[in-house]
């Protein structure tokens, strides 16, 4: 049985190396679902949703209204630390699919022993950028 759970958040980002618009700064609004996927324990829970809140949202409050940029986009970092504006750091670029694999990453990073013990089997991510364009992983814990 899979149990999932929505979260939102508004950020910028750009990808320099883009050959279109995405090489601008510009802005979505994210939408982001996280899935566990086990077998219900005997009183019928797969995961409490408070559960998965408390994994993530402390994430999202950090991402949430600010500038996602890359460890190698040297100049926009420059220009955010001068102005000292907030922003997030991400140790790739900020598309869909690495935030897929950023949120799957840490999720486990700091869950996986917890999870495992609870029989959650695989954890699955799915980041829209757009109400139509989103990125999928999903990776057995």
């Amino acid at each position: 049985m899979i149990v999932a759970k929505t979260f939102k958040w508004e950020a910028a980002h750009r990808i320099p190396w883009h050959k279109e618009k995405c090489k601008h700064l510009h802005g979505h609004s994210y939408k982001m679902v996280v899935e566990f996927e086990g077998e219900p324990d005997e009183k019928g829970f797969v995961i409490d949703f408070n559960d998965i809140k408390s994994m993530v949202e402390p994430f999202i409050k950090q991402i949430d209204h600010t500038t996602i940029i890359s460890n190698s986009d040297i100049e926009l970092k420059e220009i955010f630390d001068q102005k000292a504006w907030r922003y997030f750091l991400l140790p790739y670029d900020s598309s869909a699919e690495n935030l897929c694999l950023f949120f799957l990453n840490i999720i486990l990073e700091k869950n996986r022993e917890n999870l495992r013990n609870n029989r959650i089997t695989a954890i699955g991510i799915k980041v829209f950028e757009t109400e139509t364009a989103y990125a999928y992983i999903k990776q057995s814990v």
